[in-house]
């Protein structure tokens, strides 16, 4: 599998569980996504409303911020 069709699933998979978090999402569709710089295990997203976050996952589950 290619990278960039690795991270854009990954991407996917984080956003619908960040999504599944709120009652009412209100930050829109996946706009970009992209490693972070220094860590890969990281992804950040940004969100049609223009807000990001940090996406990480732990032992614990899935971690963002």
């Amino acid at each position: 599998m290619s990278k960039m069709k690795e991270l854009k699933e990954r991407a996917e998979h984080y956003a619908e569980e960040h999504k599944k978090a709120f009652e009412s999402w209100t930050h829109g569709e996946i706009v970009d996504a992209w490693l972070h710089e220094g860590n890969e295990k990281v992804i950040c997203i940004r969100y049609e409303d223009g807000r990001y976050w940090h996406y990480e996952e732990t032992q614990g589950g899935l971690k963002w911020w």
